[in-house]
């Protein structure tokens, strides 16, 4: 006791004279911004290394010349440079740590929603999303208004990074009320979700060719969209039995009989009408997309046949329908004079068809190729699917034949564990790829065509393609660094400009800041989503996000690393490693 005594009280008064002469000022810098590092826990600014002593790998954003240092950029990707945590303070770095730690508990990740429920019948919901706020909910989203999240997009800005900006608001049948309690209160609750949106959109909009994400089931009553996916899937059946030759496509013969079956025999007239709208070239044959096109809702003479047919949809079906393209028509036309861009987000399969129709109708109009900003609608592909490179390649042709920009986000996909469960539920196959290697070789197979496709148009049109221009725009929305760096070499390699604007990347708020960082370093196009709302409506959001990318957040050891490496320099003072 009386040895230590003598040590604090010698190293007191050395550090005491150290701190009275000039001789050594780093150490009077260090102890004084240590103190004051502790003393200002919630502080957000972060702490600046001494510049005498500062040896680090980050560097502003290359951004000035046309081309990518490509060999530095891989370097840069793979290695653990601390890009990524120098913008955070302290307080966020120990936050990042708990909740990487939390979400690598495959038991807690599995079990997170019958615990939460546990917790709402138990009266802890207080606790519970307390907890909640100050963990999962500060990391994974902007705040609950859009204002509050204008902050992230002036600090991500810096950095390179653009925004995209998601109201998590969605809904899935209720069968609990009585249809017209349901489709009263669904379009109460959509238009009040399309104010919302529009002053999201405008908020997003002072950043330029920033994005919007929507949900479609928040924006109409979901009966409507899962009715609608029923009865195209009706139509996509019938179209499989006078299919016989199965090479996808039906003679006019054929079609007429169809209609005939479906819709009685005294509809030959509109049937000769619908084939001639949709038999574009005019060979006399059309495939089951312009089949299931043809026969839109939004067609006077389908509703009919529709209407007055034991398929699902009903009046009250077509005119929630209607409301629900006019919000969206509302929002696009904001989006278009604002210079903001839409994503239709990918919701359940069955939802998806319906949506994508949707989405197709919306390019029609909006996705014109003589518009100098870009394609304003994105729709979503969810690559774990297993029919989702046949759709992407239908879609995409439908794009060519009438001539509106293709433009999509690809993902890997968000209701995995719900798809599988439903799917034995009601005793259909399962739609989602078996084993995750399917789901990487599915992804990366839809880059590489698209990729090659705008190779393929920029070498036959002799110019280089970029937003004003391209019939193609996509966005890379994957959190695998592998599936990123794959698609940044076969840019490099077709001769693809990383800031054309045509090939996009995107990373969830909180996942994967290492990638997004590093390309928004060297010029990517690149975007963070960034999810807001009202803390329990955006709890389902948050644990299926946390679900879909369990595999990613069990593998955040390196992650860790940085974070707690950068902890350690700012409390030691020491010198960051590249």
């Amino acid at each position: 006791m009386y040895n230590q005594f003598h040590f604090f009280r010698n190293f007191y008064r050395i550090s005491k004279t150290k701190l009275r002469t000039n001789t050594n000022f780093v150490f009077k810098q260090r102890l004084i911004l240590g103190i004051s590092r502790f003393n200002s826990v919630n502080s957000k600014v972060s702490y600046d290394f001494p510049k005498r002593t500062l040896i680090t790998k980050t560097s502003p954003i290359i951004s000035n010349s046309n081309s990518v240092d490509f060999t530095s950029f891989i370097d840069d990707i793979s290695e653990d440079s601390r890009i990524s945590v120098q913008d955070k303070s302290i307080k966020e770095l120990f936050r990042s740590l708990i909740v990487y730690k939390l979400c690598s508990s495959q038991w807690l990740v599995n079990r997170a929603p019958s615990l939460l429920r546990f917790a709402e019948k138990a009266n802890l919901s207080t606790p519970a999303y307390w907890i909640l706020r100050k963990t999962f909910f500060t990391h994974f989203c902007g705040g609950e208004t859009a204002e509050q999240c204008i902050n992230f997009m002036t600090k991500l800005d810096k950095r390179g990074i653009k925004l995209i900006l998601g109201l998590s608001v969605e809904a899935d049948i209720n069968e609990n009320l009585e249809t017209k309690s349901i489709r009263d209160l669904s379009n109460k609750e959509a238009d009040n979700v399309t104010d919302s949106m529009v002053d999201c959109i405008e908020k997003v909009a002072v950043q330029p060719n920033s994005f919007v994400a929507l949900k479609l089931t928040g924006l109409t009553n979901p009966t409507v969209l899962e009715n609608w996916t029923s009865t195209l899937n009706t139509l996509s059946n019938s179209f499989d039995k006078f299919d016989l030759d199965k090479d996808d496509k039906l003679e006019k013969s054929d079609f007429f009989q169809l209609i005939r079956e479906l819709f009685g025999d005294d509809k030959e007239n509109v049937a000769k009408t619908l084939f001639e709208d949709v038999d574009k070239n005019k060979d006399g044959l059309i495939n089951k997309f312009e089949f299931i096109n043809a026969l839109s809702i939004d067609n006077l003479n389908v509703r009919l046949l529709i209407n007055n047919n034991d398929l699902c949809l009903s009046q009250e079906d077509f005119e929630d329908y209607d409301k629900m393209m006019s919000r969206l028509k509302k929002l696009c036309e904001v989006a278009q004079i604002k210079n903001v861009r839409l994503i239709i987000d990918a919701e359940q399969v069955h939802f998806q068809p319906a949506i994508d129709h949707v989405a197709i109708k919306l390019s029609k109009s909006y996705n014109k190729p003589d518009n100098k900003n870009g394609p304003i609608i994105f729709n979503t592909f969810q690559m774990y699917l297993k029919d989702s490179n046949d759709r992407l390649i239908k879609n995409y042709n439908l794009s060519s034949l009438e001539q509106f920009v293709f433009a999509v986000k690809l993902v890997r996909g968000a209701y995995m564990v719900y798809e599988r469960e439903r799917a034995e539920k009601l005793g259909y196959p399962d739609p989602i790829h078996n084993t995750f290697e399917d789901t990487n070789e599915s992804y990366n197979h839809a880059v590489k065509f698209l990729l090659n496709e705008l190779s393929q148009i920029q070498k036959r049109s002799n110019k280089q393609l970029d937003i004003s221009n391209s019939p193609i725009a996509f966005m890379v929305a994957s959190h695998n660094k592998e599936s990123v760096i794959m698609a940044c070499k076969q840019m490099n390699n077709l001769d693809i400009s990383s800031k054309s604007g045509l090939v996009l990347f995107g990373q969830i708020l909180g996942m994967r800041d290492q990638i997004t960082y590093t390309l928004g370093k060297y010029g990517y196009g690149v975007y963070k989503y960034v999810p807001y709302g009202k803390i329990n409506e955006v709890i389902p959001y948050l644990i299926r996000r946390v679900q879909e990318n369990s595999a990613i957040l069990r593998g955040v050891g390196r992650e860790n690393q940085i974070i707690w490496r950068e902890i350690m320099n700012r409390i030691f003072h020491r010198v960051p490693q590249a």
